[in-house]
């Protein structure tokens, strides 16, 4: 029993102890803090490299424009946001007139975009139909491709790098027949290749070309002894100053100062024949693709016999051809089937094998 001078316990606390901000919640908030910072500070940087990007594609018009160039367009959107930025232009229309000669391309869509990781490398898309056209006294030329894709790079103050990418591509002549078609062109130029040594003169360009299902109708090839479709691959490097057109005076001007085309490699696979070589080339006095190549062939057997069949050789050259496949056929470098290694040149507007003239070849100029 306890009376009233007794001293009495305070009552224990029954609950939890008070919250307090614990180290967890504190790392939490900093770290909202910072994406939201990041998020800020990302989107103004967006926001910057499209007014920067949009600053240098109006200023590449301007100054195609300036220099005489037909450059107009429609609309014009931005998107993209966040990762892409992304400009999409519409009736697009480009053309240039040199003297006799004009060039001309059209897509009704273009888009321009970049990534800001990326701010030197654009990537060109037209997901809708493209057209181009060359036009010369001595050549008319239409391409159209069902889409078209492409990127250009960017070195300090100068283009590094372009590609090309034409998917269904259709050539016409001035009568809009059909000349060619083919699946896909690829094109890829470097326009700054490095400097080699070994060469009195320098590499001022370096490009690679193919083509995937080419097939020239026979408005090209009313007698050549190949059938279906070819698939062409062409890397080499041009040498001397490149002329400022394809007109003849530049051409000269170019061949003049020691210009040549130093081809890497060429492949050819047009049934029954399959080549590849490499060689130089240059133009001759009458503008007629002039050089040598060593060359490396297949099917040269039912080559020879259909060049027979269609009146391109008579039967005593074609006679002289088997017994020299015969001769020198062997493996072929990569362990497959017999090939001939032969050389091939272009000489006073013939190209030959060997010995042999086998097609004439124009003048670039006619």
């Amino acid at each position: 029993m306890t009376t009233a001078s007794d001293p009495v316990d305070p009552p224990s606390p029954s609950g939890p102890p008070s919250p307090r901000p614990s180290r967890r919640r504190f790392w939490v908030m900093i770290a909202f803090a910072a994406l939201a910072f990041a998020a800020i500070a990302w989107s103004i940087g967006w926001v910057l490299l499209s007014i920067q990007l949009r600053a240098s594609i109006d200023g590449w018009m301007d100054y195609r424009r300036s220099v005489g160039d037909r450059l107009t367009h429609g609309d014009r959107v931005l998107d993209g946001f966040p990762l892409t930025i992304r400009f999409t232009y519409v009736d697009v229309i480009w053309g240039r007139t040199d003297g006799q000669r004009e060039l001309m391309t059209a897509t009704d869509t273009l888009v321009i975009s970049a990534r800001p990781w990326e701010p030197f490398t654009l990537h060109l898309d037209s997901p809708g139909p493209v057209t181009g056209a060359w036009q010369a006294p001595s050549l008319t030329v239409g391409l159209t491709a069902s889409d078209a894709a492409g990127a250009i790079r960017f070195a300090p103050g100068e283009l590094d790098h372009l590609t090309l990418d034409l998917r269904h591509a259709v050539a016409i002549d001035r009568e809009r027949q059909v000349i060619a078609r083919a699946d896909r062109l690829q094109v890829e130029a470097d326009p700054t290749p490095p400097r080699q040594d070994g060469g009195d003169i320098p590499a001022t360009l370096q490009f690679f070309v193919s083509a995937d299902a080419l097939e020239p109708t026979d408005i090209l090839t009313p007698n050549l002894p190949f059938e279906g479709p070819a698939d062409g691959r062409i890397r080499a490097s041009v040498r001397g100053p490149l002329p400022i057109s394809l007109d003849p005076p530049s051409l000269a001007l170019w061949r003049d100062a020691g210009g040549v085309i130093d081809v890497e490699h060429l492949g050819l696979n047009w049934r029954p024949l399959d080549l590849t070589a490499d060689g130089t080339f240059t133009l001759d006095g009458m503008m007629r693709p002039e050089g040598a190549a060593s060359a490396e062939m297949r099917g040269l057997p039912a080559m020879i016999d259909r060049a027979v069949d269609r009146g391109l050789l008579a039967e005593d050259v074609a006679a002289l051809l088997r017994l020299a496949t015969a001769a020198f056929s062997r493996t072929g470098s990569d362990g497959g089937s017999p090939s001939v290694q032969a050389p091939l040149t272009l000489q006073d507007g013939r190209l030959a094998v060997g010995p042999f003239k086998i097609l004439k070849i124009p003048s670039l100029i006619r």
